[in-house]
């Protein structure tokens, strides 16, 4: 099999793994002054947000990110009806 690189996104887990991710297209790349930032299409996890090199988030899998933000502050409170988060935790539920 012949992979064309401009097509994949190498990701390396560790020296012994090494995880393709084909790509659709790169919706933005840039560099602020602390990191290089990416957003990718790709066709597996929808939008993936790559900083220096590495998947943050995507699409597709989220849900877990959002399920860590949440779930503690619920077990920390007596009776759940109601609660508020943090401003930085509600920009990523939106």
């Amino acid at each position: 099999m012949e992979i064309n690189s401009s097509k994949w996104f190498f990701d390396e887990i560790n020296p012994h793994l090494l995880q393709l991710h084909a790509i659709d297209s790169a919706l933005y790349t840039g560099r602020t002054k602390f990191q290089s930032i990416e957003v990718l299409k790709s066709p597996s996890f929808g939008k993936l947000l790559v900083l220096d090199g590495k998947i943050q988030s995507s699409e597709v899998d989220e849900f877990i990110y959002h399920e860590l933000l949440v779930h503690p502050r619920c077990l920390l409170t007596p009776i759940p009806r109601r609660f508020s988060l943090p401003a930085a935790a509600r920009r990523h539920l939106t």
